[in-house]
């Protein structure tokens, strides 16, 4: 064997070693873990592409056959083949909030995971300037990317990790917290934990997001100090109105998006940051800036017009930035000179795109059904939604609304008619049911 063989055959080893990636139908389509490890994940195309909607187009970054289920939406572009990806991977895994992403060792020669330390010891991370991604995401808040501003007299905390002592040393030694943003009502939970551990710290959220009581799937936050009405014009941190002409040089300003949610607001810091929790992403298979049509629980076509309330922003010289940092989604820093210009174009590319999206939302109590049927499979309810919608890709689709089942990468519209028939099949014979032994009942009754 040859120098040239020898060193194909090491390299192969090597990357090898360092284990194997793959993401399993669990998979929601959170995003975060593209994230953490950007060179070995990407999005999965659709499998049924509707060119018209502009929405399943084919084309970025072709990710490799049999490292996912079908269903995904993330998929693996490549394997690790350093140490440096086996960390990125590991960080990736332990960020996705359903656990779909899964990481096999080598069956030859295995490395101990506790050898590397936890999955997020080199993080926080600088993105750029005084501005951190954190890591440390909680599944509490769907494990969305968690950002700090570290600024003199006490920073920003945009959105909420999970509380460790790892975390709140980290925050103590670049300052302290003076704000936590809540970009809306999903990525509240820990808010009171932060709030205690920073004594003197003012909370922000949209007062259409405010819970005053808690559930299973929400965090009370009714003592949140400052809640914000939703308004046109760009707010201070406190609330108070700033005209737009002042935009382009404020430190820091909120700007009310509602759309995903009633109370989702942007916060814009220093015309280079523009932290959107939930309402904009980018999508490295587009090619641009996007929004979430499946996860839109407020209505889409307001949130189609927030969009394009910043779009007019940026054309009047008033809105520009250059990173796009989302909860949710993949981060991007935009081409371009960052000028009001150049972001007026991306946010005209987005608002394009949404305006030939389906109108709408995504009701919570179909959306929650679906994410449990492919994170629990073996559950009675899992059971029951594939009784309906049948085995195989696209057993699920049935549950949530017809406009958005094509941006699932396993939407089978085959089988959608099937579904509908066997789903009034089951409410006519549970109707018929109920019939029945209300007429036993009113029978008995009368006999006696």
């Amino acid at each position: 064997m040859d120098n040239v063989t020898n060193h194909i055959v090491k390299e192969r080893i090597d990357e090898g070693d360092w284990g194997r990636l793959h993401v399993t139908r669990a998979c929601c389509g959170a995003g975060v873990c593209r994230n953490f490890a950007p060179e070995l994940l990407a999005e999965v195309a659709p499998a049924h592409a509707e060119p018209a909607r502009g929405d399943v187009e084919r084309r970025g970054l072709p990710v490799l056959e049999g490292c996912h289920d079908e269903g995904a939406f993330t998929g693996v572009l490549r394997q690790p083949r350093s140490q440096a990806d086996l960390e990125a991977a590991r960080s990736a895994v332990a960020s996705c909030p359903v656990h779909a992403l899964r990481l096999r060792p080598p069956a030859a020669r295995a490395r101990p995971a506790g050898a590397l330390g936890a999955p997020f010891r080199t993080w926080p991370r600088r993105i750029e300037d005084d501005v951190w991604a954190l890591g440390h995401p909680s599944d509490k808040n769907v494990s969305a990317t968690v950002y700090f501003i570290e600024r003199p007299g006490g920073g920003v905390l945009v959105d909420l990790p999970r509380p460790s002592e790892a975390v709140f040393r980290f925050l103590e030694e670049h300052g302290g917290v003076r704000w936590i943003f809540i970009t809306h009502r999903d990525h509240a939970r820990h808010h009171a934990e932060f709030a205690a551990r920073f004594p003197g710290c003012r909370r922000i959220l949209g007062a259409a997001d405010v819970n005053l009581r808690g559930s299973e799937h929400r965090e009370a936050t009714g003592d949140v100090e400052v809640q914000l009405r939703d308004r046109p014009e760009p707010m201070t941190l406190e609330g108070a109105p700033l005209a737009d002409d002042e935009l382009a040089g404020a430190e820091l300003a909120l700007l009310s998006q509602p759309g995903h949610t009633a109370g989702s607001m942007c916060l814009l810091y220093r015309g280079r940051f523009l932290f959107t929790g939930d309402h904009l992403a980018y999508s490295r298979r587009l090619g641009h800036i996007t929004a979430f049509r499946l996860q839109c629980w407020d209505d889409w076509e307001r949130q189609t017009r927030s969009v394009r309330r910043l779009a007019a922003l940026a054309e009047a010289g008033h809105l520009r930035f250059t990173w796009l940092l989302p909860g949710h989604g993949e981060w991007h820093r935009l081409d371009g000179d960052g000028s009001a210009r150049a972001t007026a174009a991306e946010l005209q590319r987005a608002v394009g795109w949404m305006e030939r999206q389906a109108p709408g939302h995504v009701p919570m109590h179909r959306f929650i059904p679906w994410v449990q049927s492919r994170t629990r499979p073996g559950s009675v309810l899992a059971r029951a939604v594939r009784a309906i919608g049948g085995e195989g890709p696209g057993s699920e689709a049935w549950v949530l609304p017809r406009a958005v089942r094509p941006y699932l990468p396993d939407h089978r519209p085959e089988k959608d008619a099937l579904a509908l028939l066997r789903a009034s099949l089951v409410a006519a014979a549970a109707l018929g049911a109920a019939a029945g032994a209300m007429w036993l009942v009113a029978r008995a009754a009368g006999r006696t």
